[in-house]
């Protein structure tokens, strides 16, 4: 009985300090980094300092149209600026339509058509029970592009070319 406490009593010492390598590791704790090597993480490092690309793969870029990846964005942080809020977005063959729902509790939706290969070809919004709060279906669509325009200035790794499968003869 007294072993078996003074067992569970002793710690084991934590990897950081053990010297124990295991089969499974794929690298050598003693590796150290070519100057090649380090010249990439140095860059690397410094490249997100200075908000430039890193090993020239993939250029950072700003966009005038504003991006597809940020019409979802936009559409949260433009409805926020109207005092509405989105409750959800439903994503359709030619585009986007985003739920929106006021502070008077109207209800409404912002449709944007386009893709990720063409960008946002138009946005529209509708607003309270039969589309009668134009106004603030055309102040939301304002603030739409306004914040994607805003957003499409942050400059951003360009997207990369997707990976066509390869065929088999």
């Amino acid at each position: 009985m007294a072993t078996l406490v003074c067992g569970a009593c002793t710690k084991s010492q934590p990897i950081v300090e053990s010297n124990e390598v295991f089969p499974g590791d794929l690298a050598s704790v003693n590796r150290e980094l070519t100057h090649a090597e380090s010249q990439r993480v140095l860059n690397a490092m410094a490249s997100t300092r200075t908000q430039q690309n890193i090993d020239a793969t993939r250029p950072l870029e700003t966009s005038s149209q504003g991006r597809w990846s940020d019409v979802y964005q936009a559409a949260i942080i433009g409805a926020r600026k109207v005092e509405m809020s989105v409750v959800a977005q439903f994503v359709e063959p030619d585009g986007l339509r985003i739920t929106v729902v006021s502070l008077n509790n109207d209800h409404g939706e912002l449709v944007v058509k386009g893709n990720a290969a063409d960008g946002v070809m138009s946005a529209t919004a509708t607003l309270g029970l039969f589309g009668e709060r134009t106004k603030d279906a055309e102040a939301l669509v304002k603030s739409f592009y306004s914040q994607l325009h805003e957003l499409g200035a942050i400059p951003r790794p360009t997207q990369a070319a997707p990976v066509a499968a390869a065929s088999t003869q």
